[in-house]
């Protein structure tokens, strides 16, 4: 999970002083943690990604996914800069095809990735799977992210409720990630940024346990403080 919080520059209205904070936890399930972040605040970029659970080496898929954006750096131009970090992201899902292809056939390694980066005065994201960015604005929590899940789908469909999604048999049945095709299909977004608003980035290991009405409220309590936000 991931928690940034944008406070205006006095220099310029279209720069922020960011405050961010990383944190991991493997929780209560798994003796393994598949999850895998990174905290790139020098080049305005920050990345979460889960190992697809059940699946041989998810961390190592989601690890090649941090370490390769690690390496990342902002180019002269917006648009080679994205261009970057999608061709960055697409490299990952060949390294982790190829790795599937070490262990055997029908092997399947995989993570999602929700990737932010920053331009003045608007955030730029990049996302496949059912991990996800929030922004919290005005009190109010906003999810910004589509999982790319099957109980997504059935709700679109009006088959299930939103409410009951995560108790669903199939709520774990990922449709879009990195490693799962030869071919990777990226979602693309772009928001404007405004004074005091925190965006959280963060695998199912946080919705699935916290619901966003137990998130909001943690949020209002310390919004003032990124890092006791993240730990708490």
């Amino acid at each position: 999970m991931q928690l940034y919080k944008n406070q205006s520059a006095t220099k310029s209205p279209l720069n922020f002083h960011i405050d961010s904070n990383g944190i991991t936890h493997t929780g209560h399930v798994r003796t393994r943690n598949e999850d895998s972040y990174l905290v790139l605040a020098e080049e305005n970029l920050w990345v979460v990604s889960d190992g697809m659970g059940g699946h041989q080496a998810g961390d190592f898929a989601s690890h090649s996914i941090t370490q390769n954006l690690g390496l990342f750096k902002q180019a002269m131009s917006l648009d080679d800069t994205i261009l970057n970090l999608e061709e960055n992201i697409i490299n990952s899902n060949t390294l982790i095809r190829k790795k599937a292809e070490t262990l055997g056939k029908n092997t399947t390694i995989g993570a999602t990735v929700v990737c932010v980066y920053i331009w003045r005065n608007h955030l730029f994201t990049f996302w496949a799977g059912d991990s996800r960015l929030y922004r919290f604005r005005d009190d109010a929590l906003s999810r910004l992210t589509e999982d790319h899940s099957y109980v997504e789908e059935l709700v679109k469909m009006g088959k299930i409720e939103a409410r009951d999604a995560e108790a669903h048999p199939a709520a774990n049945v990922v449709l879009r990630a990195v490693g799962i095709d030869d071919i990777l299909c990226l979602d693309f977004e772009y928001f404007d940024l405004q004074d005091g608003d925190i965006f959280i980035i963060c695998s199912d290991g946080l919705y699935k346990d916290l619901d966003e009405a137990k998130i909001q409220p943690i949020i209002q309590q310390y919004k003032d403080n990124i890092e006791v936000l993240a730990q708490t």
